[in-house]
C-alpha cells in the first residue's frame, strides 16, 4: 500500500470510512457550537445587538448541520452500493479474468 505522501491527492475506496467519520465530526462540532451559541444567545438581553448576531449565526450554522444527516446517509448508500457491486463484478468474472 502506497503511503499517503506517494499518492497524488486520489480518494480510494479503503478512505471512504475515514473521510465520512471526519464529515461526520465536522457536522457535530458545528452542531455543538450552535447549541452553545444557543444557550449564550438566550441569557443575553432582549434586543440587543449581542443576541442578533447570535441568532443569525444560530441560524447559518444550524442551517448547515441540518443536511448532515441526508449528506452522511447518501454517503454511506454510496459506500454500501460500491462494495455490492465490486462483490458481483467480482464473482460473475467480470472484474476478475476469469472464463
Amino acid at each position: 500500500m502506497k503511503s499517503l505522501s506517494q499518492r497524488k491527492a486520489q480518494l480510494t475506496l479503503a478512505d471512504a470510512p475515514t473521510v465520512v467519520l471526519l464529515v461526520g465530526l465536522v457536522f457535530l462540532v458545528m452542531a455543538t457550537i450552535a447549541f452553545i451559541g444557543q444557550k449564550y444567545g438566550d441569557a443575553l438581553p432582549n434586543s440587543s445587538t449581542a443576541q442578533n448576531v447570535t441568532i443569525d449565526l444560530n441560524t447559518e450554522i444550524a442551517n448547515n448541520t441540518s443536511i448532515a444527516g441526508i449528506v452522511l446517509t447518501i454517503s454511506l448508500v454510496g459506500i454500501v452500493l460500491t462494495v455490492l457491486i465490486g462483490v458481483f463484478l467480482v464473482t460473475r468474472g467480470a472484474g476478475g479474468g476469469r472464463a
